[in-house]
């Protein structure tokens, strides 16, 4: 009844979207430093304080799973509290128009993964407190970890999206 590997993924994929945040501003400025200065300057900390936003919910995810590993529900729930309040800051940033994209399926893939792991402390706590049957356990289960994939899917499609503006 533990999918603590897959909440690791998950920490794994916003870890590796960060990565891939930080390599592509440096792309960034040095592609963008042949346009307009002040357009590249804004993209450069756009993306510098997306990547620290990201970095934010992958550290908040590692405790997640740890909280998963212990069985401690306050702690998952207040880690999810954290990445809640992450993505809302993330909304709340302002991007260049050139980025506003990356930043709608950044927003959609982190809000993906949020709701899995809402759903999995919801999980969790119906199974604590048995009220969930076997077959209905899997089926969860099952829900769970397929917004999971979805979110890592939309992860990746934004660490592309990211990649390619950085070459262009």
């Amino acid at each position: 009844m533990n999918i603590s590997p897959k909440i690791k993924q998950i920490a794994l994929g916003v870890s590796a979207g960060a990565l891939v945040l930080a390599l592509a501003t440096g792309c960034a400025s040095t592609t963008a430093q042949s346009a307009d200065d002040s357009a590249a300057a804004q993209n450069r900390q756009y993306m510098a304080t997306l990547n620290q936003q990201v970095s934010e919910i992958g550290t908040a995810a590692d405790d997640f799973q740890k909280a998963v590993a212990d069985s401690d529900v306050v702690t998952m729930q207040a880690k999810v509290s954290a990445v809640d309040k992450t993505i809302e800051d993330i909304k709340n940033t302002d991007a260049t128009d050139r980025l506003q994209t990356v930043k709608d399926d950044y927003v959609d893939a982190l809000c993906t993964l949020d709701d899995a792991m809402k759903a999995y402390v919801q999980l969790y706590t119906d199974v604590q407190n048995g009220s969930v049957s076997d077959a209905r356990y899997q089926q969860r289960l099952s829900d769970v970890q397929n917004a999971y994939n979805s979110g890592v899917e939309k992860m990746k499609a934004a660490d592309d999206a990211v990649v390619k503006i950085s070459n262009e």
